[in-house]
């Protein structure tokens, strides 16, 4: 197995090779969810699906006013506070909510224009939790296309970024040969900054923290995390994401960790890679792992890179 998977600033971490990692996750329901949601005018419209993750506000906007009464909580004792508006609908999360659970909102608007009402599936997850979701019920104009078709190019052009990156990466040979074949070093070569006596961890962390150091390189970031498992169970991270104190959320490249974290004292390892411009690297982000159940998470805060 090459030492530079999933990609050359790895390589410096990886001295020696490693077992294989666990095998990948299925498709997360919530990395496929879309922030921006059209409403069909036919009655029978299947409810869409809006993720929530536990203390993170989220706000619906609708191109209409909504009608004074109408909204409906399947769930209300899920949220701390909810606040409607003539055309939004604010909620907190309680921090407790339990990952995976469904519930339902409906809201109805004030005019006679189909659809009459909306209702949309909420979907509690520990990381992916959206902050603002629009709704359009009426005809858009050409603007919001163009728009649209601007995001989708910016989200087309990351993918192949991405691809490229990956197919260029198969080819490199393994170490340090590796990383200065990737061209990622820069002018700077690779920092590192040890977090570990900095970072902040939330109460009900299903692993302890042992070790966290944070990378960056040309063009991308890095956190290589260190965790002992008090559990019963050995632990996989399935998924994690980077969101900044604004709300950004940088979604990581293939995670790597080498085995599973085992029950007992010896700490195992998660490496979390995200593409990061030097902006993008001088913020201050919480870190959210989870496992395929996405019950078992880790969120630490207060993590900055070199």
């Amino acid at each position: 197995m090459p030492l530079a998977s999933p990609a050359g600033l790895l390589a410096l971490l990886l001295f020696s090779q490693s077992p294989s990692p666990a095998e990948p996750p299925g498709q997360d329901e919530c990395a496929a969810a879309s922030p921006r949601v059209e409403l069909e005018a036919t009655s029978t419209a299947k409810a869409r699906v809006v993720c929530i993750t536990p203390g993170l506000p989220l706000t619906f906007s609708f191109d209409a006013l909504l009608r004074p009464g109408s909204v409906r909580l399947g769930e209300p004792e899920w949220f701390e506070d909810t606040a409607t508006g003539k055309q939004t609908l604010t909620f907190r999360p309680r921090e407790n909510l339990e990952a995976g659970k469904r519930s339902e909102v409906e809201v109805c608007f004030a005019d006679d224009a189909a659809p009459a009402c909306a209702t949309f599936v909420l979907l509690t997850h520990p990381g992916l939790g959206m902050q603002g979701v629009e709704v359009l019920r009426q005809k858009r104009p050409l603007a919001d296309y163009q728009r649209a078709e601007r995001e989708a190019r910016a989200e087309v052009q990351q993918c192949q970024e991405e691809v490229r990156q990956f197919r260029a990466e198969q080819a490199v040979p393994e170490g340090l040969r590796g990383v200065l074949a990737s061209g990622l070093l820069g002018k700077g070569g690779i920092a590192s900054k040890d977090l570990t006596e900095s970072v902040t961890k939330r109460e009900g962390n299903a692993l302890s923290l042992e070790r966290i150091k944070s990378y960056r390189a040309l063009d991308r970031v890095a956190v290589d995390v260190k965790l002992w498992n008090p559990g019963t169970q050995p632990w996989v991270a399935a998924g994690a994401v980077l969101r900044s104190a604004t709300g950004a959320v940088l979604k990581p490249l293939p995670l790597w960790q080498p085995e599973p974290i085992a029950p007992g004292p010896d700490a195992g390892r998660v490496v979390v890679e995200v593409l990061a411009t030097t902006k993008q690297a001088r913020g201050t982000y919480t870190l959210t792992l989870w496992d395929a159940e996405r019950q078992r998470t880790v969120v630490l805060g207060e993590v900055t890179f070199p």
